[in-house]
């Protein structure tokens, strides 16, 4: 046991004689193709992405306004902006598979932080086999990275920073730490005290450091104040959670970290568990395995900031948990090798050092065997996963349609006010032309045209009109359109006298509205 404890981690992971460099240019390229292979299914960015997506192309145009929508992100907007340039329908697919192979990353840099810190070897490979597991099927990891969010991509760019710093390339740590605290303000406090020490660490790196804490600042609060006149609105705008955030509980701090460990599957956490217990007791004998416990501080602070944050009114959605995420799967990656070399230990000593490796693999599948119900349910869930994904995209390609249908976005906009479900408001947005705060939802004053559609596959039709004028002119797909024309000649499409209202437009929440079945979005379906 005392050589498992004393082995130190391998400086590099991946194949032998491959520099760093060739590893992460093939880590790369390799997950952007599988993230361009995705593209092949049925594909849309949710209500973030669409923003980020809308404002790139309104940067182009220096017209940017970034109100109505939600939280400014820089790192986004670093790529949709000249991702504009390929068009209103390139553009949007563009920065999914970014997104996409920046999720695939994340489970790649889980895979190599858990083999490192194991050691390398089999052992490491299996360690890394199940960090990657862990990370690729938490809590909605997949369904953030296929509809744009940035958080996955996050989890890789902070494992790979603390990689970079093991690896002795502060240089490079710092980078990929900037690189992170563009993408989220919760890594701010951890980029500030890493920079304080690369103070006094490395002080050729002093005039890069306060570039940075120039630049930082600057792309967060600029922008906004360009977009909004409010260089902190992005700040105002995250202290508006919507309903069911944790922010609303009674405790939001302790409410946090409850769902983040009711979402975390057991054999994980018996994993992390195992792994923290372990380095704590090595590094309590022999100064060793201090870098696993530099991890598992580095993922319980970032738990306790984003609870802090949220006790004080910000949202505290779980995928802004993605670091803590991500280190729990390494760690519990790890607690499963530690385990197995617990097994070989003892039957090694006392059963036969020659019976050891079968026992061992024995323990391995007998380990696969107990774990299979958790499996099971992981797979079980692609189907409802996929399901999900699929609505979201077919209400992107049945809203072009649906324009279409109607003559085409200016005589929609002939109609007055643009109202949509608060969750479609950034999509009909882009594919309009217009600005997402020129969207609303909240109250349909006429004259104006209503986009109505469902958030999700079996929910209630939004936005309800406040005004019973509104009339049904036409459907397609996943789509209502329901308009109250301006008074005298317009191209705004009128409905006739005996359409239905949106009292009588299907606003029935069933899984079996016949407007609901997803299908041929070319094909425009038959009005109820």
């Amino acid at each position: 046991m005392r050589a498992v404890a004393e082995r130190r981690t391998a400086p590099l992971t991946g194949p032998a004689g491959w520099s760093h460099r060739n590893q992460m240019a093939a880590i790369m390229a390799g997950c952007l193709a599988a993230a361009g292979v995705t593209l092949l299914l049925p594909s849309t960015p949710t209500y973030d992405p669409w923003a980020w997506i809308l404002w790139g192309r309104e940067i182009l145009h220096l017209d940017l306004v970034t109100e109505g929508g939600p939280s400014w992100k820089p790192f986004p907007v670093l790529f949709t902006t000249p991702f504009a340039l390929f068009g209103q329908t390139i553009a949007p697919y563009l920065w999914l598979w970014v997104a996409r192979a920046g999720g695939l990353f994340g489970c790649v840099m889980a895979y190599r932080m858990a083999s490192r810190l194991i050691g390398g070897r089999v052992y490491g490979a299996i360690a890394g086999v199940c960090a990657f597991a862990a990370l690729l099927s938490s809590n909605k990891f997949v369904r953030d990275a296929a509809l744009g969010n940035s958080e996955p991509m996050l989890a890789g760019i902070v494992l790979w920073a603390f990689e970079r710093h093991l690896d002795g390339h502060r240089d490079h740590a710092l980078y990929l730490g900037v690189a992170a605290a563009v993408m989220r303000p919760e890594a701010w406090p951890f980029l500030g005290l890493y920079g304080l020490w690369l103070w006094f660490e490395e002080p050729r790196l002093r005039r890069r450091m306060v570039v940075f804490a120039v630049l930082i600042p600057a792309v967060w609060f600029l922008p906004e104040w360009w977009g909004s006149g409010d260089p902190f609105r992005a700040g105002a705008r995250a202290n508006a959670p919507n309903p069911g955030s944790a922010a609303f509980d009674k405790i939001p701090a302790l409410a946090v970290l409850h769902r983040f460990v009711s979402y975390t599957i057991a054999p994980v956490e018996i994993g992390t568990a195992v792994a923290v217990g372990y380095a704590a007791v090595v590094w309590h004998r022999t100064r060793l395995q201090g870098q696993t416990l530099a991890l598992a501080l580095l993922g319980l602070g970032w738990a306790l900031l984003v609870a802090v944050m949220t006790q004080a009114g910000f949202a505290g959605n779980q995928r802004y948990l993605i670091t803590t995420t991500a280190v729990v799967c390494v760690l519990g990656g790890m607690g499963t090798v530690r385990v197995l070399q617990g097994v070989e230990w003892v039957a090694s000593r006392w059963i036969s050092p020659r019976r050891a490796p079968a026992i061992t693999a024995a323990a391995l599948v007998l380990g696969v065997a107990i774990g299979s119900p958790t499996i099971v349910a992981k797979a079980n869930n692609e189907a409802r996963v996929r399901g999900g994904l699929a609505h979201e995209a077919y209400l992107w390609h049945d809203l072009k349609g649906l324009i279409d249908d109607a003559g085409g976005k200016q005589n929609l906009l002939a109609c007055g006010g643009v109202f949509s479900g608060p969750f479609q408001t950034q999509m009909v947005a882009y594919e309009l032309g217009i600005h997402g705060i020129q969207v609303g939802w909240k109250v349909t004053d006429p004259p104006g045209v209503l986009f109505r559609t469902r958030t999700v596959p079996d929910g209630p039709l939004v936005t309800k009109p406040t005004d019973d004028r509104y009339r049904l002119v036409a459907t397609h797909g996943k789509w209502r359109l329901l308009t109250v024309p301006p008074i005298g000649k317009t191209d705004c499409p009128k409905a006739s006298p005996w359409s239905p209202t949106e009292g009588t437009a299907g606003n029935t929440a069933t899984k079996d509205a016949p407007l609901e079945v997803i299908g041929n979005p070319q094909k425009p379906q038959s009005s109820p």
